[in-house]
């Protein structure tokens, strides 16, 4: 609203009507729809789990073996260790000969930890987007 104004009907027709009439309070009909998985039990739960299944969003292992972009790791090639992050994963720092991952876009992983990762699902850890295309 303006300042030191009085209330206008266009500053009234701005705002939303259904709050303004007093409309908001009616009956949500979708509420009956809504799961409030704070509030449930664990055994709640487990049903709520066997209703919906198992949704997998990872990759299979022949897809990230044919995907994935892999390399030795070199101590020398890399500059001095403390400018290398340790693996995201597993928190680990890469050692000279380990097989590391390069995902689409860019970032590099120990190759088993980014597969068991894949497997579960097609994101960066790091960036989150699509990890490998299909």
């Amino acid at each position: 609203m303006r300042r030191g104004g009085g209330l206008r009907f266009e500053d009234v027709m701005i705002l939303d009507q259904s709050v303004f009439f007093g409309v908001a309070d009616m009956h949500d009909r979708h509420r009956d729809m809504r799961l409030d998985v704070d509030n449930m039990s664990y055994e709640e739960l487990l049903a709520l789990e066997e209703r919906i299944g198992n949704v997998s969003t990872g990759l299979s292992e022949e897809t990230i073996l044919s995907s994935l972009k892999q390399r030795k790791y070199f101590s020398i090639a890399m500059g001095t260790r403390s400018e290398v992050e340790p693996c995201c994963v597993c928190q680990e720092d890469y050692s000279d000969g380990e097989d590391i991952g390069t995902l689409e876009c860019g970032h590099e992983f120990h190759s088993e930890c980014i597969k068991q990762w894949l497997m579960q699902k097609n994101l960066c850890p790091i960036c989150k987007t699509a990890a490998l295309n299909k």
